[in-house]
């Protein structure tokens, strides 16, 4: 069909482009033009293309499964300007116009393998449509901030950006800064080293040295970003929400590296979104200094959740999403079947001699589906899994023994 070979064409023009935008080399320049990105110089003169814009929303079929072909947003053509952003790899941002005039912006990224990031994704989207069919957890609202993650090779790729987010740690470090409460880097080691040498244990520096430094303001954010009090309100139940259903499904799957510039909050709704999946599968145990928690609880996300703190609604839907994820075992573990044995991910562990088992990592996620907690032999009900999860998360122990610069204290 000349149709589709003319798609398919314009699909290999496409990939060329932004894999060249994305290995393009950059020096001190903030804003570079496309004209200079050879290839994506000759994609631009192949516009306007019959491809749609990667966008999650157009990834994702709704309940009826059809996608009307006159609404979906194709590529028309890409703003002249590339935003080079600061960051180590110097990853571009570009702006897609479609044939309707809407702006999509996406984040080129060079030197990073996406293929994790996008079977995350992929998974995700199955847990909102398992949340939609449940009864309970369609009544509370509960979901996965997600967005699209396309990889370009294993080397490169191309994320949806998503707009008005700051991170965790962002927003923290501004909210002290603005305080007078602003501890520097240097200070945060030299109290750790100073604590080492006085003989005093990982909780004694982390409740007695750490804490004080760092009262709870995090819940302030909320109250600059949302002034008025049905505006608050509704972002902070979308915090607990969000939050609570990224705990349980992060449990699950062994998500690790949850630092501060992993987790972002959309300072129009309230949501908590997740950045950067290389570490899932309990990788996170294996590191130079093991992670003991199974999600991220601190401090600062305890004391935004309110009054009732990790009671109310976030206990109740960390419930829900649990229930909904036992409920649903044999799905989502037909789903991990397949991101374990994806030959892609073997060619992965073999280029970079990780020892991977398949399948103590799959008996390890069916045991959490049915209620087991590590090295524990006896299943719990949802409550008590939830709440041996949450005491776990939020232990001043496991705290302490996290990496400093996952920065328990925040």
């Amino acid at each position: 069909r000349p149709e589709l070979r003319k798609i398919l064409e314009e699909a290999k023009w496409a990939f060329t482009g932004f894999i060249d935008l994305c290995n393009h080399e950059v020096d001190k320049e903030k804003v570079i033009t496309s004209e200079r990105v050879v290839k994506l110089r000759d994609l631009c003169k192949r516009m306007p293309l019959k491809l749609i814009i990667p966008l999650q929303s157009q990834l994702t079929t709704g309940h009826s499964g059809d996608a009307v072909a006159s609404e979906l947003q194709t590529i028309h053509s890409i703003e002249r300007d590339v935003e080079v952003m600061p960051s180590l790899q110097k990853p571009k941002k570009i702006v897609i116009l479609s044939q309707t005039g809407h702006k999509h912006p996406f984040l080129c990224k060079p030197k990073d393998d996406l293929r994790k990031d996008s079977r995350m994704m992929e998974f995700n989207t199955m847990i909102n449509r398992l949340l939609k069919r449940d009864e309970e957890s369609r009544r509370r609202k509960l979901y996965v901030r997600t967005f699209a993650v396309l990889p370009l090779n294993e080397e490169c790729g191309m994320i949806e950006w998503v707009s008005n987010v700051a991170t965790f740690r962002g927003i923290c470090d501004n909210l002290y800064r603005t305080h007078g409460m602003e501890t520097k880097v240097s200070e945060i080691r030299e109290i750790h080293t100073r604590g080492k040498k006085a003989g005093e244990s990982k909780v004694t520096i982390y409740r007695d040295r750490m804490l004080p430094k760092f009262p709870p303001l995090f819940y302030r954010w909320f109250l600059n970003h949302f002034p008025q009090p049905n505006q608050w309100f509704q972002a902070r139940t979308a915090y607990c929400k969000t939050t609570s259903v990224w705990s349980m499904v992060g449990s699950v799957v062994g998500l690790g590296d949850r630092h501060g510039e992993n987790i972002l909050y959309d300072s129009t709704t309230g949501d908590t979104v997740h950045v950067d999946f290389a570490c899932l599968f309990d990788k996170g145990h294996t590191l130079e200094v093991p992670e003991v928690v199974p999600f991220r609880l601190t401090p600062n996300m305890r004391d935004a959740l309110g009054l009732t703190g990790v009671e109310g609604v976030y206990r109740k839907s960390c419930e829900t999403t649990m229930s909904v994820l036992r409920n649903s075992k044999d799905t989502l573990m037909g789903v991990l079947e397949t991101f374990l044995h994806d030959p892609l991910i073997e060619w992965y562990r073999r280029e970079h001699g990780e020892k991977w088992e398949a399948g103590r990592i799959m008996k390890k996620i069916e045991r959490r589906l049915c209620g087991f907690i590590e090295n524990e032999n006896i299943p719990l009900s949802v409550e008590g899994q939830v709440q041996k999860l949450v005491s776990q998360a939020t232990s001043q122990e496991n705290l302490a023994s996290m990496y400093i610069w996952w920065m328990p204290w925040l």
